[in-house]
């Protein structure tokens, strides 16, 4: 297999990485691509970074204006002070909007992500056209199970963030990627490089949802009034997997798409193939 990295990935594509200052919170983003061209907007999982989709951002910028940030309180964007909520992440993506002059976007988020993406839609419909939604959540089949995944969640970050070793870093990843292969150093090491900081270390605790608050409903999603691609990792039974099938038969204007070979970073282990699916889905190339 040839070497992957960050770097490599997008070596050859124009962008710039910066920062810009949202309701006080300075927000770290990469943008790439023409601004004249259908912005998409990027929004990575649990306590992650804008790296999730350094496999996807070239690609993408060949048809879009695209902007990936650090989600408030993940990466290198500023620390609240606090517990967030799906209602805070969704008006800081806004903000950053505002400030990049974006009045209108398509949205493709994992996990959380795909929770904020829908959220976005649901409070500024008017400024979203489509969405993709990886390893979805946003909806709750079983509270209970939700819940524990929270928890689970909660724990196995904590956990990683209070004692930072390659290891406990790399483990974070086996349980997102399927192939062991596809766990290369470079993503390990910016996952280790943002646990070590000390905002980081205290800002775990509320970078993770403790609540359905802001979760969309069943009645939410059978109004639900955007285009959306749901991406259904089908070789790893979970919780994510159920909720991809779930919004598939609500939501009027949902397909799902069926992956194999990946877990919950489908973007990241089968770039190719989710590049060339959820580019045509947003319109690239039409």
């Amino acid at each position: 297999m040839a070497y992957r990295s960050v770097w490599t990935f997008i070596h050859r594509t124009p962008h710039q990485l910066g920062f810009v200052t949202v309701g006080g919170y300075r927000t770290r983003y990469l943008e790439a691509g023409e601004r004249d061209r259908p912005a998409v907007i990027l929004l990575h999982g649990v306590a992650g970074s804008l790296e999730n989709f350094t496999a996807n951002i070239a690609a993408y910028a060949e048809h879009f204006h695209v902007v990936a940030i650090d989600m408030l309180g993940c990466g290198w964007t500023d620390k609240p002070d606090r517990q967030l909520t799906a209602y805070d992440w969704s008006a800081h993506v806004r903000a950053v909007m505002d400030e990049l002059g974006i009045e209108r976007a398509s949205l493709v988020g994992v996990s959380l992500g795909s929770w904020i993406s829908a959220r976005v839609a649901q409070d500024a419909p008017d400024r979203v056209d489509r969405i993709v939604m990886i390893s979805p959540a946003g909806i709750i089949l079983d509270l209970q199970e939700f819940r524990d995944r929270l928890a689970l969640t909660r724990s196995s970050r904590a956990k990683a963030s209070t004692d930072v070793t390659w290891a406990g870093i790399r483990t974070v990843f086996e349980q997102l990627i399927l192939d062991d292969a596809n766990v290369i150093d470079d993503v390990v090491a910016v996952r280790f490089g943002v646990y070590s900081d000390p905002a980081m270390q205290r800002a775990m605790q509320f970078v993770i949802p403790d609540t359905e608050e802001g979760i969309l409903t069943d009645d939410d999603w059978r109004a639900f009034p955007h285009p959306v691609l749901v991406i259904a990792a089908t070789d790893v039974s979970n919780i994510y997997l159920r909720n991809a099938y779930r919004i598939g038969e609500l939501a009027p204007k949902a397909e799902v798409l069926e992956m194999t070979g990946c877990d919950h970073w489908a973007q990241f282990e089968r770039a190719d193939e989710f590049n060339a699916k959820s580019i045509e889905f947003l319109g690239g190339g039409s």
